[in-house]
């Protein structure tokens, strides 16, 4: 069943997209059953009563909320030069259930057009539209233009691993030093990678190096690769 979005779980109709998608991509009648998530974990299930253009209301015969689990998937990344690329990431990562999306600046991250390739709104969306389609009810948090020492201090999660360039070399993956059932904070390199004083940072803040494969992956995918190798850690 397609899961639509309202934020106020008190307020039983959807507008604007979620209502033009309802009715004219999904072609929604009255009597129909649908579900509603107000992306912190409230689902409402109900049946629609009336639709108009702009507008369809709903009775809701069941709430219920959905816990956060206990691994949640901090990831901290030095944003790519291309918009698009931010928005694959954003999209793939929120599809494998990550809890959080920061986004860091490092001595490499390329500021010029930091503002230009994330912009909030637009990443948002990307978020609660593969929330949706991959029928979960949780709307990943995110962070932005965060400073690297910034991120540093700032970290809860003990168990943190850091991912660059020069930990290709390192024989354990990722995935065979996750621990099942703990919140992880994993931080990914930038394009040019970060610098040494960074990395030493980085370990001084407990950070673990740790490798992704063999192959060099570039920043959104070596992102997803670790958001992935975290959730498959809590089903081995």
């Amino acid at each position: 069943m397609h899961v639509f979005y309202q934020p106020d779980n008190k307020k039983h109709f959807l507008e604007t997209d979620e209502a033009h998608h309802c009715i004219k991509v999904l072609r929604a009648r009255p009597g129909d059953e649908l579900v509603v998530t107000d992306g912190r974990g409230g689902v409402s299930k109900g049946t629609i009563v009336s639709i108009n253009p702009k507008r369809v209301e709903y009775q809701v015969r069941d709430f219920y909320q959905v816990p956060l689990p206990d691994y949640r998937i901090h990831m901290a990344i030095c944003p790519t030069r291309k918009a698009e690329r931010n928005e694959w990431m954003v999209e793939k990562m929120t599809e494998l259930g990550v809890h959080k999306i920061q986004f860091v600046i490092s001595e490499h991250t390329h500021r010029e057009t930091m503002k230009r390739v994330l912009n909030p709104e637009r990443l948002i969306r990307v978020a609660l539209s593969a929330m949706k389609q991959s029928q979960q009810f949780h709307l990943p948090e995110f962070a932005y233009f965060l400073n690297l020492d910034t991120y540093l201090g700032q970290v809860e999660a003990k168990e943190r691993y850091i991912a660059y360039v020069a930990s290709e070399d390192i024989p354990r993956h990722l995935i065979q030093q996750l621990s099942p059932v703990r919140p992880v904070e994993i931080l990914i390199g930038p394009e040019g990678d970060f610098s040494t004083a960074e990395i030493e940072a980085a370990q001084a803040a407990d950070f673990k190096p740790v490798s992704l494969g063999d192959t060099r992956l570039r920043t959104e995918t070596a992102a997803v690769v670790a958001c992935h190798s975290a959730v498959l850690a809590q089903i081995q």
